[in-house]
């Protein structure tokens, strides 16, 4: 199931057939969101999106602090000098 046609109603509505809706598991009040292109639109399920940030995340280098722990170690040392003179 690659490509579908779908219709738009006067209301700006597109109904999702039962195979894709199915294949999707989406269920009544499910939400997705709307990537709009420049000439086109894709829809993205909300585990999708999930699964895709996941997968972004887990390719970053790992064992570097993050920027904000090193801000706070560098102000409780800055701390620790005020209270020590």
């Amino acid at each position: 199931m690659k490509s579908l046609t779908v219709k738009v109603d006067g209301s700006g509505r597109i109904l999702l057939p039962v195979k894709v809706r199915e294949k999707l598991d989406l269920k009544q009040g499910s939400k997705l969101t709307l990537h709009l292109g420049k000439d086109s639109l894709r829809l993205t399920t909300q585990a999708q999106a999930i699964k895709r940030a996941q997968e972004y995340f887990s390719r970053l280098p790992r064992g570097r602090m993050l920027a904000s722990d090193e801000l706070i170690q560098e102000r409780r040392r800055e701390a620790r000098r005020e209270w020590s003179t």
